[in-house]
């Protein structure tokens, strides 16, 4: 799991990683290219991001912020890796 450090820079040492470090704004910030929202009327977080066609929607959905983030390092990492992701 990925924890925010304030220097945005990801966290990746599991034992040390602290689900209460984890902020909307620093997942805001740490990935600026999804729309982050927490639904209050249904205790969710989602996380949307859209290519830059507008061909391809990925919508995560996740009970925690510390879920979301660790669902959104898998899905960025993803995207890095298929080349979708401009620099």
């Amino acid at each position: 799991m990925s924890s925010v450090p304030d220097d945005g820079s990801a966290h990746h040492d599991d034992a040390q990683a602290d689900p209460a470090s984890i902020t909307l704004a620093g997942l805001r910030a740490q990935y600026p290219d999804w729309e982050i929202l927490v639904h209050l009327d249904s205790s969710i977080v989602s996380a949307e991001h859209r290519s830059a066609d507008g061909r391809t929607t990925i919508y995560l959905v996740a009970f925690t912020l510390a879920e979301l983030a660790a669902k959104l390092e898998t899905a960025a990492d993803k995207l890095e890796t298929a080349g979708t992701v401009e620099p």
